[in-house]
């Protein structure tokens, strides 16, 4: 009995074995050389009907290459870095354009998630260059500081996706000044004159550039007033701020709100401060997540293209392991405005008036 039990572990540990690259040689009938040409898919004559047989048996025998004596002999480990704060809808869907570019290139990606630590973002970038990775793709977050290495010593091309405090590195940003500016237009354009703007924290550069960009278009505008509150992170207190707004009898008509979170904060106050959107108070988010399509009223907001910045910072890398380094170079994205029923549109000053008149009093 006992002799029965070693031989099937023995037989299965026979079954398990992993297949090399010289037992596909050997069942092809072609030499190792020839087996790792056509799996590379190395410029080299090799017959299509031979190519055939190699790729049928390496499938056929479940042969999945050794990328560690890859590693070896090419000196590439197709594989880029992405160190990433948090993954939340936005940097998920930054995620998905890293990942779909690196796939179409044949490159895999190794993540890590890092917080909002600097330590942690320095120690995973570490590891990454420890391992001799093809790439780095450091996610800024909002409260980065600046990166330790400069980047002529991190020895491989290294993208930073986002505003960075730190000098030299290539990045790939948003225009986030002309985002916000086109949304105040689209604002100030349908009657609103005064006009909230909701923000986390104004030191930060993505939302500074946002609050400029606000701050500007209203200073084109006559008789146009801004209202600024900061310290508004999520919906829970963009939705305190707008309720105190409403009980201070606001003669606002417009909330531009700098995320989606907190415009989705400021429309549940209105709806239970009685009020309309967009009839009484217009809103306007910024990063377009999926779900502003679909709340009633639909969300107007900016589109923040995160999955094309993604993409973009492999194209970075990999511009950087053909051309070399010195010909990569920054690059802004525009945004997009997508006008939903959230921003309304008022035709007159009548409208207006109206509109001002119905908020309620304390």
């Amino acid at each position: 009995m006992l002799q029965l039990a070693i031989s099937d572990v023995l037989a299965t540990m026979e079954l398990r074995k992993k297949i090399g690259i010289r037992d596909v040689a050997k069942a092809a009938g072609v030499s190792v050389a020839t087996v790792s040409r056509v799996l590379a898919k190395a410029d080299y004559p090799v017959t299509e009907e031979t190519r055939k047989r190699v790729t049928d048996v390496a499938t056929a025998m479940g042969y999945v290459p050794n990328l560690l004596a890859k590693t070896f002999a090419t000196s590439r480990t197709d594989t880029i870095g992405v160190a990433m704060p948090v993954l939340n809808a936005y940097y998920a869907k930054m995620l998905a354009g890293i990942e779909g570019a690196a796939t179409e290139a044949g490159l895999s990606i190794l993540l890590t998630i890092v917080g909002a630590s600097d330590e942690r973002r320095e120690a995973a970038i570490d590891q990454f260059v420890a391992r001799q990775l093809d790439g780095v793709i450091i996610c800024s977050g909002a409260k980065d500081g600046p990166l330790r290495r400069p980047p002529e010593q991190m020895g491989v091309p290294a993208v930073v996706i986002g505003q960075q405090p730190s000098e030299g590195y290539v990045t790939v940003t948003v225009d986030n000044r002309r985002a916000s500016y086109e949304a105040t237009d689209h604002l100030v354009s349908r009657g609103n004159r005064t006009i909230v703007f909701l923000t986390s924290n104004s030191d930060w550069p993505d939302f500074r550039d946002r609050l400029d960009g606000f701050q500007q278009r209203l200073a084109e505008e006559d008789r146009a007033t801004g209202q600024v509150i900061e310290g508004v992170y999520d919906e829970a207190q963009a939705y305190r701020a707008v309720t105190k707004l409403v009980a201070e009898q606001t003669t606002a008509t417009a909330i531009l709100a700098a995320t989606d979170r907190q415009a989705l904060g400021a429309m549940a106050a209105l709806a239970d401060a009685g009020l309309r959107v967009p009839s009484d108070m217009a809103v306007v988010g910024f990063d377009n997540y999926h779900t502003s399509e679909f709340v009633r009223p639909s969300l107007t907001s900016v589109d923040m293209p995160a999955d094309a910045m993604g993409a973009k910072a492999v194209e970075l890398v990999c511009m950087a392991k053909t051309a070399g380094a010195e010909k990569m170079a920054s690059v802004v994205l525009e945004p997009r405005l997508f006008i939903r029923q959230s921003s309304g549109s008022f035709d007159n000053a009548a409208l207006l008036a109206q509109s001002v008149k119905s908020l309620p009093s304390a």
